[in-house]
């Protein structure tokens, strides 16, 4: 029997629970038709206009993204390369080329299974959840090793993710508890500071707050938004296949606008992931 966008919002929320959700989320099918089949599914990190054309170029009928397509509800629906001159832009494009969206948002950044996302690429062991609606990290460094410096995690982060964006904190700093928390992460700084954290290690944060937490006498590594959450990509594919959906069937998509940095420092780009099937568009 054909799997259906209903059977993989289902599935998706067994693996990432609904309940697991923050309060004001949007997540679950916001675009589609729950009996319709899928034979193919696309994930990405966004559900822009670009991300869904490149889904519906590759054939499939469905695209599983971290982050919504919108917050707040749109105005409009009107044909537009972006939410910048529509806010319904990208839902104007998904039911146009027939391709559903699922959007899974917080539920992932609580789920426990995600929980070595920012955590096991740079040596770093879980301790516990920050929060106690699971979300963001505490770890300590791994293999009994009691501390490293900034410079040291700093590094780790930028070779294993490809990239950071800033670090604010003395380079030589010993670190022995490290607080993280991916995407933009301002909403759990009094978590960071309750948990007496060395440093904190998320993908961005207002400018105060990062001199906040400097005052705090706590590091910071912003390796930026979308770098700290594509890793969450393979996350999905994983589930899409568990689900029933053929690995061949299951297309990673690059992000079609990246940041990068002038000349001396780490350019922004896609190597930080481990897929070789990301699409580039």
């Amino acid at each position: 029997m054909a799997l259906t966008v209903g059977d993989m919002e289902r599935l998706l929320f067994a693996a990432y629970p609904a309940a697991d959700a923050q309060p004001d989320d949007r997540f679950g099918l916001l675009v589609g038709c729950r009996s319709a089949p899928v034979q193919r599914a696309a994930v990405a990190l966004d559900a822009t206009v670009p991300m869904i054309e490149a889904a519906a170029a590759a054939g499939c009928q469905l695209l599983v993204t971290h982050h919504p397509p919108y917050w707040f509800a749109p105005e409009d629906f009107i044909a537009s390369p972006s939410a910048a001159s529509s806010g319904g832009a990208a839902v104007f494009a998904a039911a146009a080329a027939g391709v559903a969206l699922i959007a899974v948002h917080t539920c992932l950044d609580c789920a426990p299974s995600a929980a070595g996302m920012l955590l096991d690429p740079v040596g770093l062991q879980y301790v516990r959840p920050l929060r106690s609606d699971l979300l963001g990290q505490l770890a300590r460094p791994a293999g009994g090793c009691q501390e490293l410096s900034l410079e040291e995690l700093a590094g780790a982060y930028r070779d294993a993710f490809g990239a950071v964006a800033k670090v604010w904190g003395e380079p030589q700093k010993r670190l022995h508890t490290i607080a993280v928390c991916s995407g933009g992460a301002g909403e759990v700084i009094p978590d960071v500071l309750a948990a007496g954290a060395d440093c904190f290690v998320t993908g961005e944060v207002r400018h105060h707050e990062a001199l906040y937490l400097s005052d705090e006498g706590i590091a910071l590594i912003e390796l930026s938004h979308d770098i700290s959450e594509l890793p969450y990509r393979q996350y999905l594919r994983e589930t899409l296949i568990k689900a029933g959906i053929a690995a061949d069937d299951v297309v990673v998509l690059s992000p079609s606008a990246c940041w990068w940095a002038p000349a001396g420092s780490a350019r922004h780009s896609d190597q930080r992931t481990t897929d070789e099937e990301a699409v580039s568009i």
